[in-house]
Parts: structure tokens; C-alpha cells; sequence
């Protein structure tokens, strides 16, 4: 297995991974019609998407997709691509409706580098969580500290499986493609 590309943000200005997903609403290619498929083990889900707070409104402005008919998503058409991706939709300024709370994360720590699912939020400096309703932020939290402290108490926390189980290592497997959080 491969660590997966994670979907981005962009706050402030500032470029961010999803690193935890709690709540309804996200976009999924589904969705807008599409079923992707994957190319490669580094994006099994077949597709990456990029968000931007626009006047606190959480907005969809990028799709980069694996499929093989692309729909008009919005009123735009998608474009090929030679990358990983067959196609790339920009520009598509879609509110989204999503009410919960997301995980963002920015300044990744190398050394702490997993090379399965989508990497732990310990893993990055700077970490924020932002509550959201109906596509709209409600507020947004500084967890950086509370992960520079879970790095102090268990720097491995979550970077392997408990035991050679196999029960243990598929619950690992799953919980780090799992973008669920506590």
C-alpha cells in the first residue's frame, strides 16, 4: 500500500491537507455523477479535490478525477490530463453543504511519515479544526499545541498496527484510510 494524496484547502491564502472528516455534506464524485476509478495505489479513491474558503463559505474550486465520461459539473467541462488523473475540472466554484467538523493540516513532519492510508494529524505542526454548518464556518480551533503534546506522550501512536494480527492489521489498514476522527 501507499500513503494517499488527501484532498486540499485553502485557508487564508494558505494550502492545507484533510488529515479528519466528522459530519455530512462533502462533495463526492458521486454526487456530481461520476464514478472514478483508480490508476494508482498513491489514490485508490480515483480522485483528489480542492476547497477554498471563499467569504467563509466552503466552496468545491477543483476536481481532478479518474472517469471515463466526465460530466459538466456547474456548467464546467472538464479537461484531460496527462497526470495521475485522466481529467481536471477547475474553476467550479460549488457551495457545498456540508455541516460538521473538518481536520486540517499544513508543515508535514517528514520523520513521521506513514507509508499507508492518509497520514495522522500528529504528523503536521499546524493543525486546525473548523466547525462548519451548511457550507458555512461557524469557528475554527488551533489544535497544533494538543498534537505537539500527543507527539510528546506517543510519537508512534497510530504508525503501526497494535501486533501482527491479522484482526490488527486489517483494523489498522482501515482506520488509516479512514479520515474519521474523535
Amino acid at each position: 500500500m501507499t500513503a494517499q494524496i488527501p484532498d486540499e484547502f485553502i485557508l487564508n491564502g494558505e494550502s492545507f491537507s484533510l488529515v479528519g472528516l466528522k459530519g455530512k455534506g462533502l462533495v463526492e464524485p458521486e454526487d456530481l455523477g461520476i464514478s472514478p476509478y483508480s490508476s494508482c495505489t498513491a489514490c485508490w479513491r480515483g480522485y483528489v479535490m480542492k476547497y477554498n474558503f471563499t467569504k467563509n463559505k466552503l466552496i468545491l474550486d477543483e476536481l481532478q478525477v479518474n472517469v471515463d465520461d466526465p460530466p459538466k459539473i456547474n456548467g464546467v467541462e472538464a479537461q484531460q490530463e496527462s497526470s495521475l488523473f485522466k481529467y481536471h475540472y477547475k474553476n467550479l466554484k460549488l457551495q457545498t453543504n456540508f455541516t460538521g467538523s473538518i481536520l486540517l493540516a499544513k508543515d508535514f513532519i517528514q520523520s513521521m511519515y506513514v507509508h499507508m492510508g492518509f497520514q495522522r494529524p500528529m504528523a503536521f505542526k499546524t493543525v486546525v479544526e473548523i466547525d462548519i454548518k451548511n457550507g458555512e464556518i461557524i469557528s475554527l480551533k488551533d489544535l497544533s499545541k494538543k498534537m505537539e503534546n500527543l507527539r510528546k506522550k506517543d510519537l508512534y501512536k497510530g504508525a503501526q498496527p497494535q501486533s501482527d494480527s491479522k484482526r490488527d492489521i486489517e483494523e489498522w489498514v482501515k482506520q488509516t484510510f479512514s479520515l474519521d476522527y474523535d
